[in-house]
């Protein structure tokens, strides 16, 4: 049979131009285990060999028919479609030829062979450039889920549809179990991620410019990079576990670096253990009772975002760091005062305090009371917060623990797992989402060691070692650190120019007001179009587009309205999509539709954009006091 010589050659140079790790990879790979050879159609079929047994990928007869037949099962106008197994690709090329024009495709491979086989059966040098198109080659598990989290769009998101080559995945079965669960906890954490974005709204952005003048007066967290280069740190949180093994922590006695999560706060203190550093990253105000009435009993330090509660600013700034997590806002104040250091964060605060350690240059890095799970049946270690306020009600503790096991077998989304004992425990769907990202952290991360020294819990991708041996290995020995040295970093408003800030922030209200009364002149335009001709309908969705692009004309404008309220922005693209799909001619009704899409946007964006005229204002005036 001859190989399409041209074809390969065509695709090979296109992956040199454009995805050089990827030519490397099938450039310099050795061809041993599948083999190429004709169908009965003068087609392509394809081979695997497993311990000297062939095993066929596609038919021997007709390839492309076969590929056809397997197309009638799948929703092809479903928006998101997962290709498991792709062989020579001719599944691929029929529904990217066949599917809806919006709908997103991905292909996950895990035999590069596989890949460069198809070299001589696919375009991949048209494919490559679609920008519907995604594709994981090999079996990295990290990969994919980066690549999932980029292939999900919300904006469209209804319905994902999974299709499998089911002769590959049944030889690599292994592999596509793990993948499918990977694709699973990713779009869960994609929609749970833009749920709670969605859920903040207002709220962070109202937070950082209520806090701006106590930013100003915090420490940056860019003084501290690198600051404690190879020391070993524990980070600490509420899990159940915590109270197997907190009093160990008084032991370290200043020769590591203790990181609290703000909910193990008030547990330590109450065993006059002080963490260095209390880590926080929840917006809502519930989270300052994690550390009310504490003013006087926190001796070290807190890191926190620049969105965390109003109130843990005021009453604690001269012992806080501030970080940025990449929001526009806070590239705000950067551009008008200094870097704060950026500290990723998601979802929970385990993974800001971990990653406030990877910042640190800590090493290695001990989670302690980090279950991730209801151990015994519980929510969390005793003397948090949770439990002061159960117990102004009632000090009685089997009264206490019978409310813990309740809440827990009435959650719907509970899950039965094994714990790192390999005994029987429970989470739920919410605490393996947030395991999932930080494991995946950690991978990010081959120069630092960790260690879990829980004692409990389903964290078991990293080692697991007691607290005691932890200690007696890693710390004990260790000169103690200079917590006084730390004092001595000068606050972030040493370098700041107020009256340079308020005018930075002066014209962008100038700004916001100019779009405001663009944003009123076009909702009544929009309110007075029943009797418009066909032209006119046209004209004036021109103009409501032109009125919505204007608010990107800088991009950092339309950042910080997203940032304010992703809402309406996600509302209108998911219902221009919905038209796009129901519409198949752009006649009156469509003109209709659209233009009521357009007034339901502006009237949304509206009180949005009142909003951040007064909050910009109000900063203003507490930053020149």
């Amino acid at each position: 049979m001859t190989i399409n010589v041209n074809l390969y050659e065509k695709n090979l140079n296109f992956l040199r131009d454009n995805l050089p790790e990827l030519y490397n990879l099938i450039d310099n790979l050795e061809i041993k285990k599948s083999t190429i050879s004709e169908a009965k159609d003068g087609s392509y079929t394809l081979a695997y060999n497993i311990a000297g047994n062939d095993y066929s990928i596609h038919s021997k007869y007709n390839p492309i028919r076969e590929s056809a037949k397997l197309l009638e099962s799948v929703d092809l106008d479903a928006d998101h479609i997962v290709i498991f197994g792709m062989g020579l690709g001719y599944l691929v090329e029929q529904i990217l030829k066949k599917k809806s024009p919006l709908t997103r495709v991905l292909v996950v491979e895990p035999e590069i062979e596989f890949v460069k086989q198809s070299m001589n059966t696919m375009e991949w040098n048209k494919l490559l450039k679609r920008n519907d198109f995604y594709f994981v080659f090999g079996a990295n598990f990290d990969n994919l889920a980066n690549t999932i989290h980029d292939f999900i769009s919300i904006t469209i998101f209804e319905k994902l549809e999974q299709v499998e080559l089911a002769s590959e995945v049944r030889l690599l079965k292994p592999f596509f179990d793990k993948a499918k669960e990977v694709l699973n906890n990713e779009v869960k954490t994609n929609l749970l991620d833009f749920k709670t974005l969605l859920a903040e709204n207002y709220l962070v952005p109202r937070n950082i410019m209520n806090n701006l003048p106590f930013i100003l007066k915090s420490r940056p967290a860019v003084s501290l990079k690198n600051k404690f280069n190879k020391v070993p740190g524990i980070i600490i949180s509420a899990g159940p576990s915590l109270d197997k093994n907190i009093l160990f922590l008084k032991q370290i006695q200043n020769r590591g670096v203790l990181i609290s999560v703000d909910t193990a706060l008030k547990p330590l203190l109450s065993r006059n253990i002080q963490p260095h550093f209390t880590a926080i990253a929840d917006p809502s105000y519930k989270n300052y009772l994690h550390l009310q009435g504490l003013e006087d009993k926190i001796e070290n330090f807190i890191i926190s975002e620049t969105g965390i509660s109003a109130q843990i600013y005021k009453d604690f700034y001269s012992k806080m760091f501030t970080a940025s997590i990449g929001k526009p806002l806070v590239q705000i104040i950067e551009e008008n005062s200094g870097t704060l250091g950026t500290i990723d964060a998601w979802g929970s605060v385990i993974s800001f305090a971990m990653n406030f350690g990877i910042y640190l240059g800590l090493d290695p890095i001990i989670f302690v009371g980090q279950d991730f799970a209801f151990s015994n049946m519980r929510n969390h270690c005793r003397k948090t917060s949770w439990e002061e306020a159960k117990v102004v009600y009632s000090s009685n503790l089997e009264e206490l623990q019978r409310f813990e096991r309740n809440s827990i077998s009435g959650n719907r989304k509970i899950i039965e797992v094994k714990d790192v004992n390999g005994n029987k425990t429970f989470t739920s769907e919410r605490l393996s989402l947030y395991k999932n990202y930080l494991v995946r952290e950690i991978n990010k991360n081959p120069g630092t060691r960790f260690i879990n020294a829980s004692e409990g819990g389903i964290l078991t991708e990293i080692p697991n070692q007691t607290l005691q041996d932890v200690i007696k290995k890693y710390i004990h020995n260790r000169e103690e650190i200079d917590v006084e040295k730390i004092k001595s970093i000068e606050p972030l408003e040493r370098n700041v120019d107020i009256k340079k800030m308020s005018l930075f922030l002066n014209s962008k209200i100038k700004f916001y007001k100019n779009y405001k009364n663009k944003v009123n002149t076009i909702i009544t335009t929009l309110k007075n179009v029943n009797n418009l001709s066909d032209n006119e309908f046209l004209e004036t969705i021109k103009r409501a587009e032109a009125v919505k692009n204007g608010l990107y004309s800088v991009p950092q404008n339309g950042d910080i309205v997203e940032m304010w309220s992703r809402a309406p922005i996600f509302h209108l693209i998911k219902k221009m999509k919905t038209l796009e799909m129901n519409f198949v001619q752009l006649d009156r009704n469509y003109l209709i539709e659209n233009t009521k899409v357009f007034k339901e946007y502006f009237i949304a964006i509206e009180p949005v954009i009142t909003d951040i005229i007064d909050h910009f204002k109000g900063a203003i005036q507490k930053i020149k006091k």
